[in-house]
């Protein structure tokens, strides 16, 4: 024996599958299209959902604060938050309150439907993808609550409501929250990361974009 590898001997290398890749791009494609279509029928359920969740975690403080969520009138997107204080009025006799108009669907379902998407066209059972958009949901509705605290803290630290009283870094630094939390590319990142974080095991990336091939 020369010690020289024989002929036969398969030595493992990989290459971009581009088939694979395509195919997850054009399901994905798919399904986000046909998902933000459907908001015309689906958009009044998760707008209720939206208030409702909100009206349960943020709807009342002590020391008189209280937060409605409405829909508003004018756009059925729009949801009209609009924070209280009870034991503050106006000139009128009616309480003070600071307002904030949300869209749940370019800043919320958006997001939702982007990460069932990257799911969905992911090259994985279907057992895992059930898993994976129960526990995505979950975290993304923890996105969005952290979202709501955020417009909610805004709107009860600043005059005439005043109920929350925060030093300037403190409002600063909410302020900045609320910045970043309603920019279009947050909700995106976050979902994507979320969808590593639901999805894949370490493994899993090289199945999906290495193709495994042999040479003789």
């Amino acid at each position: 024996m020369d010690g020289k590898k024989s002929d036969t001997d398969t030595t493992p290398t990989g290459s971009v599958d581009v088939r694979a890749i395509l195919k997850f791009s054009c399901l994905f494609v798919l399904v986000y299209g046909l998902s933000m279509a459907a908001w015309s029928v689906v958009g009044g359920g998760y707008s209720k959902f939206y208030r409702a969740t909100g009206e349960l975690l943020f709807g009342s403080f002590k020391d008189g604060g209280v937060v409605r969520f409405s829909q508003s009138a004018d756009n059925k997107d729009n949801t009209n938050i609009i924070a209280y204080n009870r034991f503050c009025t106006d000139k009128n006799g009616e309480m003070s309150r600071n307002g904030y108009y949300h869209n749940t669907r370019t800043g919320d379902y958006m997001y939702t439907v982007f990460l069932a998407a990257l799911i969905l066209a992911a090259p994985l059972s279907l057992k895992r993808k059930v898993r994976a958009i129960v526990l995505g949901f979950i975290l993304m509705q923890v996105f969005v609550i952290f979202h709501i605290a955020i417009i909610v803290i805004k709107l009860l630290s600043d005059a005439p409501v005043s109920l929350l009283i925060l030093t300037p870094r403190w409002k600063d630094t909410a302020a900045a929250a609320l910045i970043i939390s309603n920019h279009v590319t947050t909700g995106f990142i976050v979902a994507f990361f979320i969808w590593i974080l639901v999805s894949f095991r370490q493994q899993n990336w090289a199945e999906f974009v290495i193709q495994k091939k042999t040479k003789g």
